[in-house]
């Protein structure tokens, strides 16, 4: 065999074997098939991600900026954080956990905050006029020198919550459970407190006039030189 037929001889095989490569590249699936599969597996999981994601910034940026006017914040948990001075004036509360949670002068006024848990939660000072608190739990909260005027506390729970000095007038404070809570020296004018439970709570020096006390239960309660729905004291003039 001469050079010439041996040249000729490899350039046939070489043709052979590229198009067997190619038939059989044309015969497999396609790669790109099994990498879409695999971003939509991870796309699937980045929601769940997100979200987590999301949770945990809202609660940084809030413990950060303490201020969210207006916002959802629904079924969020601010359990335990220093929330002092925040200012959530008309945010979306409802649902959320609040327990045990500083809320020191913080405005909360026109907050919806309906089946929130503020239990043992420390609000002194802080504004909740207009707010809507219905079937929330206050239970042990501390509540002194806080504003609740016009604000509705239908069903919540207030089981010995401390309101010293509170301001309720116009409150609606309706079916609510407040055994034991302290309502020294509240301001309780034009308030709702039909068939509340007020049960062996403090109420001395508080100012009840104008206030609906129908179906109340007012047993065990401390009534000494508080201001009754018709104006007189309960025990003649008043020196507070």
């Amino acid at each position: 065999m001469n050079l010439r037929t041996l040249l000729i001889a490899v350039t046939l095989l070489t043709t052979c074997l590229f198009s067997a490569v190619k038939v059989r590249q044309a015969l497999q699936p396609p790669v790109a098939a099994e990498v879409s599969v695999s971003d939509r597996v991870e796309q699937n999981d980045r929601p769940a991600t997100a979200n987590a994601n999301k949770s945990a910034t809202t609660s940084a940026q809030l413990l950060q900026t303490k201020t969210c006017i207006r916002c959802n914040l629904s079924g969020i948990d601010l359990s335990g954080m220093d929330l002092s001075r925040a200012n959530f004036r008309q945010a979306n509360l409802a649902r959320s956990n609040l327990s045990q949670t500083k809320l020191i002068n913080a405005t909360l006024r026109g907050a919806q905050l309906s089946a929130a848990s503020l239990k043992a939660a420390n609000l002194q000072g802080a504004d909740l006029g207009q707010a809507n608190l219905s079937g929330a739990n206050l239970s042990q909260a501390q509540l002194l020198n806080i504003s609740l005027s016009q604000a509705n506390l239908k069903d919540a729970t207030l089981k010995q919550a401390e309101l010293r000095d509170a301001n309720l007038r116009n409150a609606s404070v309706e079916h609510a459970q407040m055994q034991n809570a302290s309502l020294y020296g509240a301001i309780l004018i034009n308030a709702n407190l039909k068939n509340a439970d007020l049960s062996g709570a403090d109420l001395r020096y508080a100012n009840l006039k104008d206030a609906d006390l129908n179906g109340t239960n007012l047993s065990n309660a401390r009534l000494d030189w508080a201001i009754m729905p018709d104006g007189t004291s309960y025990q003649g003039t008043v020196p507070y």
